[in-house]
């Protein structure tokens, strides 16, 4: 998602994988100055640690226009190569250079085992057609480099700065870097791979311009044959006023379900879910753990409302204290006050209610080594819909623009649903209590302090 300004106009170059991207970067860079929205060291960072599914420079067209909205830039291009070359392309750098395909991998075999799914290499595989906007201005790199600089110096009203685009970021250089010789050399495609190519990039080959373009496909055609919400509802975070809303939107299309959480991973589950569930919409579980489920032909919007760690702590005391249930945390709160109740659950270590919950529950969506709060700060920028409950209604106005295209109609207002009662003096937490809170929950509270600073 390389975004440059030239002069008063706001530019966005469509960067598709092993295109030349880098080249043109390059020479942006040099034109114009830096880039926002580019990060040439992505994939330096731990997986588990990356705020995106794919670098920034390889962002989908279909994220992009949930974060600009129409009209936001003044021009935007695209460079674009055969399929069947960049295909060789990446299959090269996996190969020799990222070594995530064993030397002795015939190409034939690896295009054969294609589709990879979204995200994966870096969105490398995915149709050249997924990262360009409508309206941009599409370029071919069989036709030369030296179109582009015309473009953009009609764009900038002169030809002042680099007149050509080297080559950077080329096969050989990379090999080189690395001290490593080149690889045995793939074979050559024969018809029947090439048909299989053609097949798998047909939108690419026709909408591109390396076939006639009498019938090519449309550039709006849906990524997904069906849009859900999945709500990740935690105890004690406004999760039921949310689940109000939405199923006052979708009636019996919202559904409910609990799931096992020993293994603490149930994505596969959820996904199960919902593909049972083929005329829900709406999906809302306490008991979600794992990555967000990735279902083939379905747009998961994943939904998760954070809170204060100390905030809630107290509401769930005060609710479980006046709650006709027979479990484990309604017993416990009868039986003693808000320190009791905080001691005794923090003195087993897999009870997470009063130790960093929202921190765990989050760290699950992205399973690693790394600490917990790195990985749930991680999770965070992964979820489709991120709210605070102080700012429910924001919450809400960024639900209903995540589900615009699909669901126009989709309408809320300000609930309060399963609030608990006021706090009586009695239930009071004392400074050792609060001290005991803010050790335990040192992660929640870093948590809540970086997402929403002015919280």
């Amino acid at each position: 998602m390389p975004i440059f300004r030239i002069a008063d106009k706001l530019v966005y170059f469509a960067h598709v994988p092993r295109a030349a991207g880098t080249s043109v970067e390059r020479y942006l860079r040099a034109r114009f100055g830096p880039l926002a929205f580019a990060d040439p060291q992505y994939l330096s960072v731990p997986e588990d640690a990356r705020w995106t599914r794919s670098s920034p420079q390889h962002v989908d067209r279909f994220a992009l226009a949930r974060l600009f909205p129409p009209g936001f830039f003044d021009a935007s291009f695209a460079l674009v190569r055969h399929p069947q070359d960049r295909l060789h392309s990446v299959f090269l750098r996996q190969r020799d250079i990222e070594r995530t395909i064993p030397a002795d991998t015939e190409f034939r075999d690896w295009v054969t085992s294609l589709p990879l799914p979204d995200f994966a290499l870096d969105n490398h595989t995915r149709p050249m057609l997924d990262f360009i906007p409508p309206g941009a201005r599409i370029f071919r790199l069989e036709e030369g480099l030296g179109q582009i600089v015309d473009w953009l110096d009609g764009l900038a009203g002169n030809t002042e700065g680099p007149r050509a685009i080297g080559v950077a970021n080329s096969h050989s250089e990379r090999l080189a870097l690395l001290g490593r010789d080149p690889e045995t050399p793939i074979p050559e495609v024969d018809d029947a791979l090439r048909a299989v190519i053609s097949e798998r990039y047909a939108e690419d080959i026709y909408w591109c311009g390396y076939a006639p373009r009498k019938g090519r496909p449309s550039m709006t055609k849906a990524p997904a044959e069906r849009t859900v919400v999945l709500h990740y509802h935690l105890f004690k975070n406004a999760g039921t006023s949310l689940d109000q809303i939405l199923k006052r939107n979708f009636g019996d299309r919202w559904v409910t379900r609990e799931f096992a959480m020993a293994n603490n991973d149930n994505s596969a589950q959820l996904a199960d879910w919902i593909r049972e569930e083929k005329d829900a919409v709406a999906f809302s579980t306490h008991t979600g753990l794992g990555p967000v489920p990735e279902i083939p032909g379905v747009r998961v919007i994943s939904v998760m409302l954070l809170r204060d760690p100390i905030s809630r702590i107290k509401s769930a005391y005060r609710f479980e204290r006046h709650q006709k249930a027979d479990t484990f945390g309604a017993r416990l709160a009868k039986e003693t006050d808000l320190e009791g109740y905080v001691r005794t659950r923090l003195k087993n270590p897999g009870d997470r209610q009063c130790r960093d919950f929202q921190c765990s529950r989050l760290a699950s969506m992205v399973p690693g080594d790394a600490p917990e709060l790195e990985r749930a700060l991680a999770a965070a920028g992964n979820l489709g819909v991120l709210g605070n409950v102080r700012d429910f209604d924001g919450a809400l106005e960024a639900l209903a623009r995540a589900l615009a295209e699909d669901y126009p109609d989709f309408t809320w207002e300000s609930v309060q649903a399963n609030v608990s009662k006021p706090a009586s003096k009695s239930e009071a937490p004392s400074d050792e209590v609060m001290t005991l809170l803010k050790e335990a929950n040192q992660g929640d509270l870093k948590l809540i302090e970086t997402l929403f600073p002015a919280h």
